[in-house]
């Protein structure tokens, strides 16, 4: 689970750097609303994260792609949601840049979609 864990991690770096930079550039650039930005760094992050960690972290093989991506998109949603609700704390009720609140919210759901994902999405076959 340890090595599990790490490749996750490193996976989670490079979407984390997907969803950073497509936040930053969105919300800095193109004058989106922070939470909008987010949500489209969050799309393309997500996209690259499923393909990764299904055969690279968890090497998970099978015909139920369909079914395995919609429980990889629940967790995400779930962490997204978490995400958002912590953006919002921090930058409307306690004054944060919104481009220091991300990093810290993206932070904040690592574990929790490690373990989602670990133990529902991509749990081995009994």
């Amino acid at each position: 689970m340890l090595t599990q864990f790490i490749k996750f991690s490193l996976v989670g770096l490079l979407n984390t750097a997907i969803h950073y930079g497509i936040f930053y550039v969105t919300y800095q650039y193109m004058g989106l609303y922070h939470l909008l930005a987010s949500t489209v760094g969050f799309c393309f992050a997500v996209s690259n994260s499923y393909i990764i960690n299904k055969y690279w972290t968890f090497k998970t093989r099978g015909s139920k792609k369909r079914r395995e991506f919609a429980k990889f998109v629940i967790v995400n949603l779930i962490t997204l949601s978490i995400n958002l609700g912590s953006m919002a704390l921090l930058v409307e009720r306690f004054g944060m840049d919104p481009r220091t609140a991300q990093l810290a919210s993206i932070g904040l759901t690592l574990s929790i979609n490690f373990l989602g994902n670990k133990f529902w999405t991509f749990r081995p076959k009994a």
